[in-house]
């Protein structure tokens, strides 16, 4: 998903600005990427759901086991930190993409919202392996 919005950010927007009608271009494209966005969405929310719920039971066994060693504050943490980027991708990637009235006005201009919404992907995958390293 955050590759797709790159290559709108990168690829598309520089060309659709050279077309006769960019708007109604760009408009179009973010519309029929709308499929992938919410394939990914749900992808995401169900990965992250599973990978949340076995990090968890690991961390509880282990600290039945150790409960001296077992502190997981800093990856809580960085974890909630990481949700709420989330949170904000999926909101920024629903208003680039569903069409609804409201959203032309962010779906019209969408360079801002494009590399605000790679950047936060790009915090994210960091995030996800600084975790791991953690886990």
């Amino acid at each position: 998903m955050i590759g797709g919005f790159f290559f709108f950010r990168v690829v598309l927007l520089p060309v659709a600005r050279r077309s006769s009608d960019a708007a109604a271009l760009i408009s179009s494209a973010l519309r029929r990427f709308s499929g992938v966005v919410w394939t990914a969405l749900l992808t995401i929310l169900i990965s992250g759901l599973y990978n949340f719920i076995t990090f968890f039971r690991a961390a509880r066994a282990e600290a039945v086991i150790d409960p001296v060693v077992s502190d997981y504050s800093l990856y809580i943490f960085v974890l909630g930190i990481k949700l709420f980027i989330v949170f904000l991708i999926f909101t920024l990637a629903i208003v680039l993409t569903f069409p609804y009235p409201v959203f032309d006005v962010y779906q019209k201009r969408p360079a801002r919202w494009l590399n605000l919404t790679v950047i936060l992907g790009l915090i994210v995958i960091f995030l996800s392996a600084y975790l791991r390293r953690l886990g």
